[in-house]
C-alpha cells in the first residue's frame, strides 16, 4: 500500500512541474461490471454433505475519483484513484447431501490506483497498465460460514491491469477497460474442509468511465 502511495504521490509531484500543455487534472467516474476470479472448486465434503463452488454472475458497481495525465508527445502516462464499489457471486452447487445449493452475493467498496501508459492518435487513446487496491469495506453474505478465511481473504493489498481504449472530445474523456487480477498468480489461497485452493477473491471486470479536465 506504501508503496502504491508514494508512487502516485511522486508522479503528482513530478506533474505539478511540468507545463500546463503537458500536464491535465481531472474527475472520472462511471458504472463497472464485476465478476469474481477463480478456479471452482469441486468435492467439498462436509459431514454428509458434498457441494462445489463455481463462480457466479457478474453484478453491477460504480466508480468515482481523479484523473491526471502527462502527455509527451502522442504518449502520456495517466496516474489515477477512485472509489470502486462493486463485488460477484459465489454459487453453492450441492452434489449430495441434506442442505440446500446458495448463491453468495460479495460485495466490496475499495480504492484503486491505477498508473496507465498510452498512445493518443488524434481523438482516440489506447492504454494499459498496472492497478493496485485497497479493500476498505466487505460484505461476504455468509460465505465466511462456510470458511473464515473468505471473511479475510482480499483485505491485503491486491493487484491486477488494466487495458482498454478511450476517446477525447474538448475537456470530455470517455474510456472503455478491462481490469483483471494478477493477485491468483502470487499464490493466494483459501483452505476450505482442510484442503488448499488457489482462490483470488479480486474480481475482474469491465469499466466504462466519463470524465471532465480542469485544464
Amino acid at each position: 500500500m506504501k508503496k502504491w502511495i508514494m508512487l502516485l504521490t511522486v508522479s503528482l509531484l513530478i506533474t505539478a512541474t511540468v507545463d500546463a500543455q503537458m500536464f491535465k487534472i481531472g474527475l472520472k467516474g462511471g458504472v463497472g461490471f464485476s465478476r469474481l476470479t477463480f478456479d471452482d472448486i469441486t468435492g467439498i465434503e462436509d459431514g454428509p454433505d458434498v457441494y462445489d463452488l463455481i463462480t457466479g454472475e457478474s453484478v453491477a458497481g460504480y466508480h468515482i475519483g481523479l484523473q491526471s495525465r502527462v502527455k509527451l508527445g502522442n504518449f502520456y502516462v495517466q496516474p489515477e484513484v477512485y472509489w470502486n464499489a462493486g463485488g460477484g457471486t459465489v454459487e453453492q452447487v450441492v452434489q449430495s447431501g441434506n442442505i440446500e445449493g446458495e448463491v453468495f452475493k460479495i460485495r466490496f467498496g475499495r480504492i484503486d490506483i491505477p498508473v496507465l501508459a498510452g498512445i493518443q492518435m488524434g481523438p482516440v487513446r489506447i492504454n494499459a497498465g498496472p492497478v493496485g487496491s485497497v479493500m476498505i469495506t466487505e460484505d461476504s453474505n455468509g460465505l465466511e460460514q462456510l470458511s473464515e478465511e473468505f471473511a479475510t481473504l482480499g483485505r491485503t493489498m491486491g493487484f491486477g491491469f488494466q487495458a482498454g481504449i478511450g476517446f477525447d472530445v474538448s475537456r470530455i474523456s470517455v474510456d472503455a477497460r478491462y481490469e483483471g487480477s494478477l493477485t491468483k498468480y502470487l499464490g493466494d489461497e483459501v483452505t476450505i474442509d482442510g484442503n488448499p485452493y488457489t482462490l483470488d477473491a479480486r474480481p475482474s471486470q469491465w469499466l466504462i468511465s466519463i470524465g471532465y479536465w480542469f485544464n
